[in-house]
């Protein structure tokens, strides 16, 4: 500034005799060593903590995804085993020694009977060409009460559903004419479904 004696910033000036004397401004003091070396490691810090704050964003936000999918998918599946289960099947009126009871199932008729003071309870349908077995004999054997099917003569354990014997002949006789004609017809040997039977002591049996 003409006319002054007070330093300002930047360019100084000052009025001697008429003349006018232009100082430059002062230098910058240089940085000791041991300044800018801490002021590269303090920036390098907070670099790397900028860095580590995105990636835990980055995976937090992954694993929220994640653990939704992960809650859906179980909710799915539970949803789905509580849909495929079944209610138990009840039988308002038990069988007594030596007699049966037909009972609607989701398959179609399941038969219920009592041999010597135990229940057993299997699905009532020949799977030869799915007729009915309602009326089919009953007798105890040492592996359990065994079915026989009325119209070709195949037979299953009551207890475990097995079949142990495979008839593919019409109305209980084998020959190899009409077996082969069943056999195209019908299907395989297969054994039948068989139910636990639970009895609460309400009167009635459940089936399961």
């Amino acid at each position: 500034h003409f006319g002054s004696n007070e330093p300002s910033r930047g360019w100084r000036s000052r009025s001697r005799a008429g003349e006018i004397e232009v100082m430059a401004p002062p230098r910058a003091q240089p940085r000791s060593p041991l300044l800018a070396a801490v002021s590269a490691v303090a920036a390098l810090g907070a670099l790397a903590y900028l860095a580590a704050e995105a990636s835990c964003s980055t995976f937090a936000a992954a694993a929220g995804r994640r653990g939704r999918g992960a809650a859906a998918l179980r909710g799915a599946r539970l949803g789905s085993l509580v849909a495929r289960r079944v209610a138990p099947i009840r039988v308002i009126n038990p069988p007594k020694e030596g007699d049966r009871e037909i009972v609607d199932g989701p398959d179609g008729p399941i038969i219920v009977t009592k041999v010597q003071g135990e229940f057993f309870a299997v699905a009532g349908t020949c799977p030869h060409l799915n007729l009915p077995m309602k009326r089919g004999k009953i007798e105890n054997s040492e592996e359990g009460p065994i079915l026989t099917c009325s119209f070709h003569n195949s037979c299953w354990k009551m207890k475990s559903g097995e079949c142990s014997k495979w008839v593919t002949g019409a109305m209980g006789v084998e020959n190899e004419f009409v077996g082969g004609l069943m056999g195209n017809l019908g299907s395989e040997k297969k054994d039948i479904k068989t139910y636990k039977i639970l009895d609460p002591g309400d009167g009635y049996l459940w089936l399961e």
